[in-house]
């Protein structure tokens, strides 16, 4: 019983991964405050939005089923580099998925969203947390590229810059994973809403609408696409791997 007791003792639980490996709060960019600033930068109402709650709803409750499309393509042993935090509980399914194996890297420039989703992945030892601005270059290469709901929120400049980014951050057969919103059809029920929202809201969501997100992509022979929508085309899941 008393060696029973000194193995509890000496147990301790894993420690949160580092909140911050690099900061580079200089490139915050001018239309990330102007346009989102305190839905990104806010604590309260970042943590607010990023709830599961909120977030599962947000998505006509197909959250599970997107964030499914993505971790089905990842293995054990993958190195994942995630472009931006995503909400609810994506971060927590996919570094359940890797089982602490390889490397997760998370990159965001805000620090708030940053916060809200450190508790989704503190179990998990092998999570890298990076507050900057991850259209920025680095030499790292990694199997496996996600960004999450991330690419509507971006003017197209910066959307062809993350294709870049995560273009040259594959390794040789990594491929990259794009979940975001599509074009809906011409009558789905939802249109005329998310119209008017993106309009008040999301200025560069319908961009998405337009352009196949391959358009953002540097041009070449190097990837194979493939594309699966949802929910009326409402939601797209876009694969492109490396050969």
């Amino acid at each position: 019983m008393t060696d029973l007791k000194q193995k509890k003792a000496t147990t301790f639980a894993p420690v949160p991964p580092p909140a911050v490996n690099e900061k580079d709060v200089t490139a915050v960019p001018e239309y990330l405050t102007s346009v989102y600033g305190r839905r990104y930068f806010h604590p309260w109402l970042t943590a607010l939005f990023d709830n599961e709650k909120i977030a599962v709803p947000a998505t006509c409750f197909l959250a599970g089923k997107l964030t499914k499309a993505v971790t089905n393509e990842i293995i054990e042993g993958d190195d994942v580099l995630q472009l931006g935090v995503a909400s609810g509980g994506f971060e927590r399914e996919v570094a359940s998925k890797m089982n602490g194996k390889g490397t997760y890297c998370i990159e965001d420039v805000s620090a708030a969203h940053i916060n809200a989703m450190k508790p989704r992945v503190s179990p998990w030892l092998n999570t890298v947390i990076k507050e900057r601005d991850f259209t920025v270059p680095d030499n790292k290469r990694y199997d496996v590229v996600i960004g999450c709901f991330t690419l509507h929120e971006l003017p197209d400049t910066r959307k062809r810059a993350v294709l870049k980014r995560a273009f040259n951050a594959l390794k040789p057969t990594g491929k990259m994973i794009f979940v975001d919103y599509g074009a809906p059809k011409r009558f789905h029920p939802l249109k005329p809403v998310l119209k008017t929202f993106n309009r008040l809201f999301e200025p560069f969501a319908e961009s998405l609408w337009y352009n196949e997100i391959e358009s953002f992509a540097p041009k070449t022979d190097k990837l194979i696409w493939a594309k699966k929508t949802y929910f009326g085309d409402l939601y797209q899941c876009v694969i492109a791997q490396r050969r």
